[in-house]
């Protein structure tokens, strides 16, 4: 009888040639003063848990039951210093996968603890977000990774997948059929950015703006695919 695995996973740009940038995360910590940016399940347990020597009699939660943020700063520094020492350690491993390093750990779930590493990655994902993404960690990676490196159909669409299903289409079809095969690959499209054709342009490009925090106008690659006169608009229209 095989023993499941229970695995924690966060990921780093693989492009990247700099480390992890833990002491930006502790830096970021201290300017945190929404409790709520934490995503404790069980809040008292969890910072009993990480801050041992609390005293027994202090209080972490106010009258309304929500964490301190002064404990829940301490322990955001403890998942931080425990997740930069499980990433250096021979419990953790990793592996490169469409432009992710994906640093994994993990262990059997037949009821022994997890590794020190495992937990401590589970832990990041308690962190403001905007904390794991100031060190440099990719929160949500599962969402871009393409099902040639995923779990088949169990894997969101991605960009590649769309790019690979419109050139499959062209690649197999005999003819060019006209407007039916543009409107095909503007509804293949649609499936993982807003469909071409649902807003005017000057609006299409202001959401694309607004959705990926990215002026397109400022690329050299993508400008030269933005239609004449939409690319005159001015930018400060495109941003707000």
């Amino acid at each position: 009888m095989g023993a499941s695995m229970l695995t924690a996973t966060i990921a780093f740009p693989a492009e990247s040639t700099e480390p992890p940038n833990f002491d930006r995360g502790r830096q970021l910590l201290e300017e945190i003063t929404d409790v709520s940016l934490f995503t404790f399940d069980e809040p008292e347990a969890e910072l009993e848990e990480l801050l041992p020597d609390l005293d027994g009699e202090s209080d972490l939660v106010d009258e309304n039951g929500e964490v301190l943020i002064e404990y829940a700063r301490c322990a955001g520094l403890v998942i931080i210093n425990n997740l930069e020492e499980a990433l250096d350690s021979r419990e953790t491993t990793f592996l490169t996968v469409a432009d992710y390093r994906i640093y994994i750990s993990g262990g059997p779930s037949n009821g022994d603890n997890p590794t020190n590493a495992t937990q401590a990655i589970w832990d990041a994902y308690k962190l403001p977000e905007s904390v794991l993404l100031a060190m440099g960690f990719i929160p949500d990676y599962e969402q871009p990774l393409s099902r040639a490196n995923g779990s088949g159909d169990h894997t969101p669409l991605t960009d590649t997948d769309v790019v690979d299903a419109i050139a499959l289409g062209l690649g197999t079809s005999p003819e060019w059929p006209g407007t039916d095969t543009l409107k095909w690959i503007a509804e293949a499209i649609g499936k993982v950015r807003d469909e071409p054709g649902n807003a005017e342009p000057v609006e299409y490009l202001k959401r694309w703006s607004e959705r990926y925090g990215f002026d397109p106008l400022s690329s050299e690659f993508l400008s030269a695919y933005i239609n004449e006169g939409v690319d005159e608009v001015d930018e400060e229209e495109i941003e707000g």
